[in-house]
């Protein structure tokens, strides 16, 4: 009788464990991240990135999470300034709630109302995620999208660009747009 009772246990869990499961989001982000735990934190940082004594980018987070895989996470919101090679005047500002920086893929992916404001081409994009692939220079997004001009209004869902051609960008599927006077 117990040794049917076991094979029976057994035959359950078996049967039990076979079926597919399902990651919750904060699931996926920790197999992305690599570990649960980071390797540091940093508190209030401001980076300051150039090349040749020139002004590239500066990068402010409230918290900046660092793992042993090269991942990094900002939990508390990232603003970025990137500046202009030639006249070292800020070009575009980025801000995001978070922010999840993935090395083995050289992909930054910002979180929850991000906003970048281009100044030289006086546009501002909003959106809920935005990947940026640092290695390729390529931009997008296939949540909903709103690009503000000073004579437009355009929105749509998915977006492509890369930061090599920042002129070239194309919205997957526009949804309305408006001139504004």
């Amino acid at each position: 009788m117990i040794k049917k009772i076991f094979i029976v246990l057994i035959a359950s869990a078996a049967l039990f464990s076979c079926g597919k499961k399902t990651r919750t989001k904060k699931e996926a982000r920790q197999i992305a991240l690599g570990v649960d735990t980071p390797d540091y934190t940093a508190f209030n940082i401001e980076t300051m990135h150039t090349e040749d004594a020139v002004p590239k980018n500066k990068l402010k987070a409230k918290v900046q999470m660092r793992y042993k895989n090269g991942n990094e996470r900002y939990p508390e919101g990232i603003d970025i300034v990137t500046y202009d090679q030639e006249s070292s005047e800020e070009s575009s500002h980025l801000i995001a709630d978070s922010a999840i920086y993935t090395a083995d893929s050289t992909m930054y992916t910002v979180y929850s109302n991000v906003v970048l404001e281009d100044y030289k081409k006086g546009q501002k994009l909003e959106t809920d995620t935005l990947h940026f692939n640092k290695e390729t220079g390529d931009i997008f997004t296939d949540d909903n999208v709103k690009i503000t001009t000073e004579y437009e209004i355009v929105t749509g869902k998915g977006m492509r660009a890369n930061q090599n051609d920042p002129e070239n960008y194309e919205i997957l599927q526009v949804t309305g747009s408006v001139y504004v006077e």
